[in-house]
């Protein structure tokens, strides 16, 4: 008798792990669901999301930018990490950032400029971190949705 009581507690456990398995990927894929998976390739431009927590100084106003860029990517550390190479005014802080912090060159954030705001900063221009082979960029501090289209159509055009 002991042997099929043991037999039901074995059988029982199994069944109930294979529907914990079942359940839990059911709950995964509905989770993931409408999510992309992104990737970027060492050298490819990256907007960073200024999160208060880890950069206080840039985030001390709700009017202050949320995002900054571009940056270059340095290195994948794996799927959800990436090092980047910063500016020395972020020297305080670490190069690496989590993917879910990160946004293609590309798709430039939702800028809070008027139309008739755009291309006003344009003036303040210095260039980004580039080896000595590479051509320097002209990049303004912020940058509008056009000058950004711009600065797309001149990395195209240098490649």
């Amino acid at each position: 008798m002991p042997r099929k009581r043991s037999d039901f507690i074995k059988r029982l456990h199994t069944e109930t792990r294979k529907n914990i398995e079942k359940k839990s990927a059911q709950y995964a894929k509905q989770a993931n669901k409408g999510k992309k998976k992104v990737t970027f390739q060492q050298g490819d431009l990256v907007w960073l999301h200024l999160r208060k927590d880890r950069f206080p100084h840039q985030r001390k106003s709700k009017l202050s930018p949320r995002d900054d860029g571009p940056f270059k990517v340095l290195q994948q550390i794996n799927n959800n990490a990436y090092k980047l190479e910063l500016p020395p005014e972020y020297s305080n802080v670490s190069t690496t950032f989590n993917v879910k912090d990160l946004l293609p060159f590309a798709s430039k954030p939702e800028s809070r400029t008027t139309p008739s705001q755009e291309g006003e900063a344009n003036e303040d221009i210095h260039s980004i971190y580039s080896s000595a082979n590479e051509t320097t960029l002209d990049i303004a501090d912020p940058i509008t949705r056009s000058r950004a289209k711009q600065l797309e159509k001149e990395i195209h055009s240098q490649e």
